[in-house]
């Protein structure tokens, strides 16, 4: 069978993450791995665009698309080309969003939708579909039958062992690789050791995707896929890489033991890393050079999300990567109903603290977290390209121009001792400096963020929520 993957274009404009990274499409690259019998390609249409060419060159039995919540209107203008090429191709769509709202692909361009992780259903899927299409046997989809009607299947009860997880097919993104990169570093690859979070914040839809449940690689499986990438800088993308000490440190001993020689950036707790700044110190041994990690700024934050973490905490940990040489890339979650002295302390304390990479993101009840059942009555707008994290989809305290001028002005930076020091220690050259700086003087630029606001710019639809605004109506 021939089966196409692919990973749509974000519907962006010129601000947002894509600014600090692009990550490869490791989970497409990990669903190709598991059907080794069968023809796989994949198209990242972030970087090659002609879908239309490679429907007609390729001839596909299979298209599956993947779609986070900002990227559900790509893919669904992707299912519908594959339609319009050929009705015999069927169609799958999954991902995060997809099996927390799967609604949302209920429309006649889709054959099946998949629920939680692909691994569990995908393989069967295609062994169905290649023996006469019965798919009431698959676990975990969500079909149309012959009538139109939308059948679910049972959610399977099998848990994935991550040791027998195959090598992600890297090879077929190969022509896309120098592209993919993480702040300065490109070509980047991104390789994920554990899936799920034990730890329940309730803007997030990780642990509601994986249903609270959480599994690990083995040491030996972790270097077996540091020893087969070929970049020179890797990323781990999980949710909270320094979670266990032992098997974190067992990876750190085999990497110096290997020889290996690469730069290691993560995602971690700050708890974590003050449980153990041994750690940190063993990681930055064998390569390890920037942490991205969730700071918060205040109690009160970190209190509403549920992030079961202290302020005091964070600081440790900040002295603790800043006593390390290690780049800190802070995120920090601004409310939609703060003041302006909220702002302004959010503001002292990142210039007291020298963070000089930052991620500033709106609080949003993304589709299918606890967050957006709590707050759906007060959303403004079911537009999915506003809740990218950069637009308050819920009333604002401020007026809402001034809050995107104060939120904007959270990225502007003068003071250059942190970068300094950054250089002197040869964390990061002259060059690296200025395109940190220029990612966020991007950012700065608070007049860009007005046209997808929900109530200030142009939206798909602006008729849900509350009919009060607050001062930014």
């Amino acid at each position: 069978m021939k089966i196409l993957l692919i990973q749509p274009e974000c519907q962006t404009g010129v601000i947002g993450f894509r600014l600090a990274a692009m990550p490869e499409p490791l989970a497409l690259e990990i669903l190709a791995a598991s059907v080794p019998d069968h023809e796989v390609r994949i198209l990242d249409l972030r970087i090659q665009r002609d879908l239309a060419g490679v429907l007609k060159a390729f001839a596909p039995d299979l298209v599956a698309v993947t779609a986070l919540t900002t990227e559900v209107y790509a893919a669904i203008d992707v299912l519908r080309t594959v339609k319009r090429h050929s009705k015999e191709i069927f169609t799958l769509v999954g991902g995060y969003h997809v099996s927390l709202m799967p609604e949302d692909f209920f429309i006649p361009e889709v054959d099946a939708v998949s629920i939680g992780e692909g691994e569990l259903s995908f393989s069967r899927l295609v062994e169905a579909l290649g023996g006469g299409g019965d798919l009431s046997a698959v676990p975990s989809i969500i079909y149309r039958d012959r009538s139109g009607q939308w059948v679910p299947t049972p959610l399977s009860e099998e848990k994935i062992d991550m040791d027998r997880l195959p090598l992600p097919r890297r090879d077929l993104t190969r022509d896309c690789r120098e592209e993919y990169f993480f702040l300065f570093d490109k070509p980047d690859s991104s390789i994920v050791t554990g899936r799920g979070c034990p730890y329940q914040c309730n803007f997030c839809s990780v642990w509601e995707f994986y249903r609270g449940k959480t599994r690990q690689m083995s040491p030996l499986r972790v270097m077996e896929e540091i020893v087969a990438v070929n970049t020179d800088h890797i990323t781990f993308v999980d949710d909270n890489f320094l979670m266990n000490y032992r098997r974190e440190s067992a990876i750190a001993d085999l990497i110096r033991a290997h020889g290996v020689r690469k730069r290691y950036s993560m995602e971690c707790r700050t708890d974590s890393i003050v449980k153990h700044p041994d750690l940190v110190k063993r990681w930055v041994d064998v390569g390890l050079y920037a942490v991205l990690a969730g700071l918060e700024g205040c109690e009160a934050t970190l209190k509403s999300v549920n992030k079961k973490n202290s302020l005091k905490t964070n600081d440790e940990a900040i002295r603790i990567l800043k006593d390390n040489g290690v780049i800190i890339w802070g995120a920090f979650i601004v409310d939609p109903q703060w003041g302006e002295d909220d702002f302004k302390r959010l503001r002292e304390y990142v210039d007291a603290k020298e963070i000089t990479h930052t991620q500033f993101t709106v609080l949003t009840p993304l589709p299918g977290t606890e967050l957006y059942r709590q707050r759906r009555a007060e959303l403004l707008t079911s537009d999915y390209s506003c809740y990218d994290t950069l637009h308050a989809v819920t009333p604002t305290r401020l007026p809402r121009e001034r809050f995107y001028e104060l939120y904007a002005g959270l990225y502007k930076q003068t003071g250059l001792g942190p970068y300094y020091e950054l250089v002197s220690q040869g964390k990061l050259s002259i060059a690296d400096c200025r395109k940190g700086k220029d990612m966020l003087e991007a950012m700065t630029h608070w007049e860009l963020y007005l046209d997808k606001d929900p109530v200030l710019g142009h939206c798909r639809d602006k008729t849900r929520g509350a009919s009060g605004v607050g001062s930014g109506a």
